[in-house]
């Protein structure tokens, strides 16, 4: 935690790579989070990094595990933008990984999994040009009927694949059991009247049909100055971190305030294609989200699908660890849920586990109406089913027996063990008894 130093450079060149073109990045020191990353980069110095969108994700392991950020569509993936990674390995070894040195351990690491490749002491992160405008839009309606849920459901993949399967656009769509839709989006490079004019369709379509929908939370859109949306400072949407001697800067949004500690009953994801966007018009999809609501609510994080992205994005993406079928998909469904923080020596009430499984079979239930129009789809390893069986494929596809082949050169007695890490099929479940 005492390692968190950020560092900015005007024209970094990695370790090795003379020839290379000198670009502008970030150092940044594994006990560093994301609050941390942007105060320096985006509200300071005025760049922007592709990160998470929350302020206290840990920087090394969002980027070892792939890395999705509120405008990952626009930017990539956290792993495609590693430059250079500083690493102790199994035998103890100081390494340094780029596209150079280590070529090898430098991709592994980008979106191979954290904990397996050994102790991370510095990453190097490119960095962009900041945009002018970032922004949100915003609104819940509750159906009045299951018809008109199903209708809206429809309505809005409808609205999503003409006017936002973009890389302007990313975050939340939710769709819950009691005939709720939510939105919690984000873009990019759009100001306050261009974002509203994308929107103006289809809140006046929901305006239009009182009698099917009730609007719960008015909707909206916005953009504001992108150098302020990690700012903490005179931000409503910001808790701010009330202990003594913490930094101004210092803060989370108040919307993660429910996950901390949280005793998750259930959890799971999966990518969904972007041929379902198109298949019948996207009925199917559509169809298949208002079944699996029907037992769960359903996120889409359409920022964890990079279909839609600018071919770069694509192409850099392609060249990292993370499963392939990530670039093919437009969105990341989750489906989770839980109970109250379960802290030591804090005041709770016990875990219900009767609804615990009952939640999870739940789960269960919605997340296999989503895989019947996208089997093998695949799952992001950081938000994901503890217990799937099929973690090696679903993770990283076709790129697994590339990271055996790594984990073995680098670390061949399997001294870092992480559950359902690469190479963890030749030990026992507490990583104590080599089984293979």
């Amino acid at each position: 935690r005492h390692m968190h130093a950020v560092t900015l450079h005007d024209t970094f060149v990695g370790a090795g790579c003379a020839t290379a073109q000198p670009q502008p990045a970030v150092s940044i020191e594994p006990g560093a989070i994301w609050g941390h990353v942007y105060n320096q980069v985006m509200t300071q110095a005025g760049r922007y990094v592709q990160g998470g969108g929350c302020m206290t994700v840990g920087v090394v392991g969002l980027v070892l595990g792939g890395g999705f950020g509120s405008f990952s569509k626009g930017f990539g993936s956290a792993a495609s933008g590693l430059l250079e990674a500083e690493i102790v390995t199994a035998n103890g070894a100081i390494r340094t990984a780029n596209a150079c040195t280590n070529p090898d351990l430098y991709w592994a690491l980008k979106g191979g999994g954290g904990g397996s490749w050994g102790v991370v002491t510095k990453l190097t992160l490119r960095t962009h040009d900041l945009p002018q405008f970032m922004g949100w839009a915003w609104g819940t309606v509750k159906a009045r009927s299951d018809q008109a849920f199903r209708k809206l459901v429809e309505r809005f993949v409808s609205f999503y694949t003409e006017h936002l399967f973009n890389p302007a656009w990313g975050e939340q769509a939710r769709f819950a059991p009691d005939n709720v839709f939510e939105i919690s989006m984000s873009s990019h490079g759009l100001d306050g009247e261009a974002a509203q004019a994308v929107w103006k369709p289809f809140f006046e379509w929901i305006s239009a049909s009182p009698n099917d929908y009730a609007i719960t939370d008015e909707f909206g859109a916005n953009g504001h100055a992108a150098r302020d949306r990690w700012n903490t400072e005179g931000n409503p949407s910001m808790t701010l971190d009330s202990r003594v001697g913490a930094p101004k800067h210092h803060g989370w949004w108040k919307g993660d305030q429910g996950q901390v500690g949280a005793f998750l009953n259930g959890y799971d994801s999966l990518w969904l294609p972007a041929r379902l966007l198109r298949e019948d018009d996207g009925k199917r999809l559509s169809e298949a989200l208002f079944a699996a609501s029907r037992y769960k609510k359903i996120e889409l994080h359409i920022n964890k699908g990079l279909a839609g992205a600018t071919p770069d994005v694509i192409a850099a993406t392609l060249d990292t660890a993370t499963n392939p079928v990530v670039t093919e998909a437009f969105a990341l469904a989750i489906i989770a849920d839980g109970q109250k923080g379960a802290y030591p020596g804090e005041p709770r009430a016990a875990i219900d586990l009767e609804a615990a499984r009952k939640d999870a079979r739940a789960i269960d239930l919605a997340t296999a109406e989503l895989r019947k129009i996208a089997p093998n789809a695949g799952s992001y390893v950081s938000e994901s089913n503890f217990f799937n069986r099929n973690w090696q494929r679903d993770y990283w596809g076709k790129n697994y027996s590339r990271l055996r082949a790594i984990k073995a050169k680098y670390d061949p007695e399997g001294l870092f063990f992480v559950h359902h890490g690469v190479g963890s099929e030749e030990w026992s479940a507490d990583g104590f008894t080599r089984v293979g």
